[in-house]
């Protein structure tokens, strides 16, 4: 037996080992799809090894010569309340807020844009307080169409609860009580170790929903929380407390999901009655009915025998229904905002559904309006117009579907969006009426990350393979070529007659001078893989463990310039100008900023917290484009591209390379920095625009001697421009020269 466990743990390294590269991300939320947006972020907390006992605050958002202009923050419903006519939804990183006067067809009257995925909301009087993946945001709603911004707290909280003036927070891996002083003063009395996903509260006891269990915390005394006892151990969904009763479910559809148990006792729990279901994630009672985002009503007037009265089939994270209304509300996943008619509780009937979002991976713009690959509901258009306030106008939609749509390109009348699901097709879509996109046409292919358009030629990088597509007549796309590669397929770049895929493990140069026949004709394997790719001059820059510069001077031999480490891992990458974007992930939701004007010593000058993890970047000045999954896309700024003052703690200060005169006509002095505690011999090669050696000449530098410089007679040269590299041992130092004939 022990041999068989032995032999099964070296299976499982050696299928590791071989694995290279994964998209770990996109595997989490794989495994995590269909749990709301709450138990997603709680399963990352839990994963995350700096989390510890007690651990309270984040840190507040940081930036440096970056700003936020605006965003469209649409993303998966993840709960809903309300008041009167007006329903608020917890949808991605906004709130929208809908006037439901008339339910047949809400209308959004405000989209309160939050600093992160928002997964709670709450009223209070005249505030609103959004639970976020990243602290707890306060609003003035008193004028739901002018909402104020009260105080953002940087408080670690999965789900949060209100009784009178105190507040219960729960996290992954303690319990907290604060007292609200005032809307923009929250003070924390006392906390212990139970973690959670889910809260409820009444008369100073608190019930947490756990993967372990549902736990009942004495909080009479707010400073001294402690554990009164555990009601069950199995995995629970959702609780709410009324009248001594405790209404909750347990997570999966199994017998006696639903159940009731007399609290009037806190610390002598007793299950009074229970019902077989379904799993659920939320609940809501009003009068004699329980009502779940099942969606199930349920009548609990007799405690000790709920009995189910009506159904549909229509899912969702979270419901309300108000008083005087014959109307349910529900956060419903992809599909937004749903409203079910349960006039008749018997039969309630699914009347209207709008506002459907799920997670931004792709973002590309086309003079004023945005296109956005948005996974499982297909591709989202959002106008520019107010780069401060973008709004939706239209949408290609696919929800219930599945296609996992993640890439997107646009032009002119016409849209392109590769999905997996069902099938892998190609998707044409035109966009010639913004507010109406109508599919063209589609053609089976592989499983596509990143799609580019080059005039009359459509690449898509797909797993294992690069695909070009002809759409010359996008209302009939054909097939013209493909290549096959090693891995799967996460970033792309085209120039001239050669494709630079990020290929998993490896950096593919593949040569598409003939669109039929595309061949790869060099590769190169980065420290940390290859996971997006962007071009400057003979320069490749690739997202992975890191971000490594790659000579691409000759492309069939590409080799490492220089490796830039960064806190996490790079995910995504897009360059403007001297100025590299570089997206983390997928412990970090940072967006940096690096200069590049020195390839071979990238400096770090500016960044930016964003509200989730930064899937695409894309430029189009003045203004840069992230796709933040379930936070939608965000518009930022660079509102400096000066250096930081002090030398960045995570980026490597790299020898410098200088030439003088630039531009030159006969010669050029080169002048290299060099660690002085080593003899290095070195080489300077001169290429041209096509990446050929027209110059090689020996450059050597002896222990201890200063940095100095060496003239190279270019004077044989035609006119043009030419790129410098001084390669010690294969690593090389790059900078451009112009060679004219007079200066």
């Amino acid at each position: 037996m022990r041999t068989k466990t032995v032999l099964v743990i070296l299976l499982m390294l050696c299928a590791v080992a071989q694995a290279g590269v994964k998209d770990w991300p996109a595997m989490r939320e794989e495994a995590d799809k269909g749990l709301p947006p709450r138990m997603q972020y709680y399963n990352r907390l839990k994963g995350e090894p700096r989390l510890g006992p007690f651990d309270q605050h984040l840190s507040e958002p940081e930036s440096l010569n970056v700003r936020l202009v605006g965003k469209w923050g649409r993303g998966p419903a993840a709960s809903v309340t309300g008041r009167d006519t007006l329903v608020f939804l917890a949808l991605g990183s906004e709130v929208a807020v809908f006037n439901c006067v008339n339910a047949h067809n809400p209308r959004i009257v405000n989209e309160i844009q939050c600093r992160y995925v928002v997964d709670r909301v709450i009223l209070k009087d005249s505030l609103l307080y959004a639970v976020l993946q990243g602290g707890i945001e306060v609003f003035n709603i008193a004028n739901p169409q002018s909402v104020n911004r009260v105080k953002y707290f940087p408080i670690t909280v999965v789900d949060m609860c209100i009784q009178d003036s105190l507040a219960y927070t729960i996290s992954a891996d303690s319990f907290k009580a604060y007292r609200i002083v005032a809307p923009d003063s929250f003070q924390r009395l006392g906390a212990c170790a139970d973690s959670g996903y889910y809260i409820a509260a009444d008369s100073g006891f608190a019930y947490l929903c756990d993967r372990w269990g549902l736990y009942v915390i004495d909080a009479t005394d707010p400073t001294s929380p402690h554990q009164a006892t555990i009601l069950t151990g199995a995995q629970t969904g959702a609780v709410l407390i009324d009248s001594g009763y405790c209404y909750y479910t347990t997570a999966s559809a199994s017998p006696n999901s639903f159940r009731i148990a007399d609290v009037s006792d806190p610390y002598l729990p007793q299950e009074v009655g229970y019902l077989d279901g379904r799993a659920a994630y939320d609940l809501f009672k009003l009068s004699y009915f329980v009502y779940l985002p099942g969606y199930y009503i349920i009548d609990v007037s007799t405690p000790s025998f709920p009995t189910q009265v009506g159904s549909t089939s229509y899912g969702g994270n979270g419901v309300w229904t108000r008083t005087w209304s014959s109307y349910s509300f529900i956060a419903a996943d992809y599909n937004g905002f749903a409203v079910v008619d349960i006039t008749d509780p018997v039969h309630p009937v699914l009347d209207t559904v709008t506002a459907g979002a799920n997670a931004a991976y792709d973002v590309c713009t086309d003079r004023e309006l945005a296109y956005v690959a948005d996974n499982y509901c297909g591709m989202k258009v959002v106008e520019l117009a107010s780069p401060t306030n973008p709004r939706e106008i239209g949408s290609y939609d696919t929800t219930g579907q599945a296609p996992w749509a993640q890439a997107v390109a646009a032009r002119d009348s016409f849209a392109y969006l590769p999905t997996q699901f069902p099938g892998t097709v190609f998707r044409t879509i035109d966009i010639s009426s913004p507010d109406n996109p109508r599919l063209a046409a589609w053609r089976p292919t592989g499983v596509g990350r990143a799609c580019i358009l080059r005039d009359s030629l459509a690449y898509v990088a797909e797993d294992g393979q690069l695909v070009i597509f002809s759409i010359a007549n996008p209302r009939n796309p054909r097939l013209v070529g493909s290549c096959g590669l090693r891995d799967a397929s996460f970033g792309l770049a085209v120039r001239d007659s050669l494709a630079y895929v990020a290929n998993g493990n490896y950096l593919a140069i593949v040569n598409v001078a003939d669109p039929a026949n595309p061949d790869t004709i060099g590769s190169l394997r980065p420290p940390g893989g290859a996971l997006d790719v962007a071009l400057k001059d003979t320069f490749a820059f690739v997202a992975s463990g890191c971000v490594n510069t790659v000579s691409i001077a000759n492309p069939v031999a590409p080799y490492l310039v220089a490796t830039c480490s960064i806190p996490q891992r790079a995910k995504c990458i897009a360059l403007d100008g001297n100025l590299l974007y570089v997206g983390e992930c997928p412990y970090s939701t940072m967006l940096r900023v690096l200069d590049i004007s020195d390839p071979a010593a990238l400096t770090q000058v500016g960044y930016y917290t964003m509200p989730d993890h930064v899937w695409r970047v894309v430029c189009d000045s003045p203004y840069v484009y992230a796709a933040c999954l379930s936070a939608g896309v965000l518009i930022m700024e660079t509102t400096s591209t000066g250096a930081v003052t002090e030398a960045s703690p995570v980026l490597p200060v790299r020898p410098a390379l200088e030439l003088t005169p630039n531009p030159a006509s006969s010669f050029v002095d080169i002048r290299l920095e060099v660690n002085q505690s080593t003899n290095t011999r070195n080489a300077v090669r001169l290429y041209d625009a096509a990446g050929r050696v027209v110059l090689d000449v020996p450059y050597v530098t002896g222990r201890g001697e200063q940095p100095r410089s060496q003239r190279i007679d270019i004077s044989a040269l035609p006119d043009g421009c030419y790129f410098v590299s001084v390669e010690p041992s294969g690593q090389g130092r790059v900078q451009k020269v112009v060679k004219t004939e007079k200066r």
